[in-house]
């Protein structure tokens, strides 16, 4: 036997690349906290290589192979792709609101709405209501527009933004009580990875239903 040759072998890691966003706040933190411990649960010699990549970019990256999983998208962004499969369980529910001076009117009373750069659902959004875009680097961006007048309203989701440090100069935006819209974020992976796929959808139910996504979350927020 190998082993009383004095012969050992090790399991080398499979690495996988993920792209994000460059973000630095706590959401940002706690999503990929949470994505780690999913592919740890799918298989634990995965070491996940984390590379700061917007949107396009990431989504011709995978297209062609160069990275292996692409993080918080919607069913838009790769709707005429065959080379990519999604987890079926989504990450987060993600609602839509409408932020405007003063007061929020309902979404047909408005004609000209910020968005932020590359939001496709935002997008989709806007042209049912036959919006007018104007395109925003963020979404602090897209609402301080709203507070110079330069648009009468903003959509986006916007989670904590005005009790945040970069809104507290937003001091006349209002969001509207009800979302505008509800969107579902996803793991996307290239498609020779449909396996492992499949095998994060199951993890992200069950971490969902034990509560062990919650408590990732809440932990990485603090």
């Amino acid at each position: 036997m190998l082993w009383l040759l004095g012969i050992t072998f090790s399991v080398s890691a499979t690495e996988m690349t993920v792209a994000y966003r460059v973000h630095t706040d706590d959401i940002s933190r706690a999503t990929r906290a949470i994505i780690a411990e999913v592919m740890n649960r799918v298989d634990p010699q995965i070491e996940l290589q984390w590379i700061e990549m917007p949107l396009k970019r990431a989504e011709r990256s995978i297209e062609k192979g160069i990275i292996d999983i692409d993080i918080n998208r919607t069913k838009l962004a790769y709707i005429d792709s065959d080379k990519v499969v999604y987890a079926s369980t989504p990450l987060y529910e993600i609602d839509y609101y409408l932020y405007a001076r003063t007061y929020v009117l309902e979404p047909s009373n408005y004609r000209r709405v910020a968005i932020k750069f590359g939001d496709s659902f935002a997008l989709q959004v806007a042209d049912k209501y036959q919006w007018q875009v104007s395109l925003a680097p963020t979404e602090v961006a897209a609402m301080t527009m709203v507070q110079n007048q330069r648009v009468q309203a903003m959509l986006g989701f916007g989670a904590g933004l005005l009790n945040s440090e970069q809104g507290k100069e937003l001091t006349s935006i209002r969001r509207s009580q009800e979302p505008v819209e509800t969107v579902n974020l996803y793991m996307v992976f290239h498609r020779r990875h449909s396996a492992k796929a499949n095998l994060a959808s199951q993890v992200i139910k069950n971490m969902i239903d034990s509560g062990d996504f919650a408590a990732i979350y809440i932990r990485n927020l603090q």
